[in-house]
């Protein structure tokens, strides 16, 4: 298991708080549109100001890539990945999966992930070599609710009820043809992870994505048992300088991740 210089469970406690801020000010602010087209409210900003101010009061020399402030630090150290809403559309027009996704990467490994899904009140963690945990976001008075591991099953055979999540970029450029399984689209990066890593989804494929997208999502899953390569079968790395790769990413348990990588093919025009 990896040492960090501070209790993992006190950044869990750090992704509950933005959680709780993100249900108060959800549906307060107008959008706006960011030069790529994406929704951005001031809950965004809010949220992921919340965040950088509680993990640099934990890891003062660790680096930070927020979506909305871009990388500060020396981006050879250790860096926390932000999304401080991953799903804001979802957020902005009422539907209820959209998560805060905290993780951090050195090295080209994600060594830490933690997701807060509000509005299904549940708090995803894990730690490189510690496990994948669930558990409830709103806390029980007793504390009664402990948290739940995580641990994939590797299906042998892909089924039509098997369900694969992908974004809108990853279901235009790959054909699933040769996949009996059926596509989920719901929103957000973060949250197909998430139900990939507890075995909701069978895996989760995604294009053009950021690496605060996906770190924190990564992670649970890695240590849920699944594996994270390109549709190329190369590796998942990830860099923190990086611009937005074409190549998808599929991460998956390791037989379903070997059909996927074997099966998948870029769409041809």
């Amino acid at each position: 298991m990896i040492e960090l210089p501070f209790e993992s469970r006190a950044v869990v406690e750090i992704v509950r708080e933005a959680g709780l801020l993100a249900l108060e000010l959800r549906g307060r602010y107008t959008p706006d549109i960011k030069p790529d087209n994406t929704l951005v409210t001031q809950a965004d900003r809010e949220i992921e100001d919340l965040l950088r101010g509680r993990l640099a009061a934990l890891a003062p020399d660790w680096a930070f890539l927020g979506e909305e402030t871009g990388l500060e630090g020396n981006p050879d150290a250790p860096c926390w990945v932000i999304d401080p809403i991953d799903g804001t559309t979802n957020f902005v027009r009422g539907l209820p999966l959209w998560c805060v996704s905290v993780g951090a990467v050195h090295r080209g490994r994600a060594i830490w992930g933690g997701i807060a899904v509000p509005l299904q009140n549940e708090l995803f963690s894990a730690l490189q070599g510690g496990g994948a945990w669930l558990e409830p976001m709103l806390q029980q008075r007793d504390g009664s609710e402990q948290p739940l591991r995580l641990r994939v099953t590797d299906p042998d055979v892909l089924e039509q009820e098997h369900m694969i999540g992908a974004n809108t970029t990853a279901d235009r450029a790959v054909d699933f043809r040769e996949i009996p399984c059926r596509l989920r689209n719901l929103g957000s990066l973060a949250y197909h992870l998430t139900a990939t890593a507890r075995g909701a989804l069978v895996g989760a494929l995604s294009r053009q994505h950021a690496l605060y997208d996906i770190a924190a999502g990564v992670c649970l899953c890695l240590e849920a048992g699944c594996g994270a390569r390109h549709m190329d079968g190369s590796p998942w790395t990830a860099d923190v300088v990086a611009q937005r790769k074409p190549m998808p990413l599929i991460v998956a348990p390791p037989r379903v991740l070997d059909e996927l990588v074997n099966k998948l093919k870029l769409v041809t025009t």
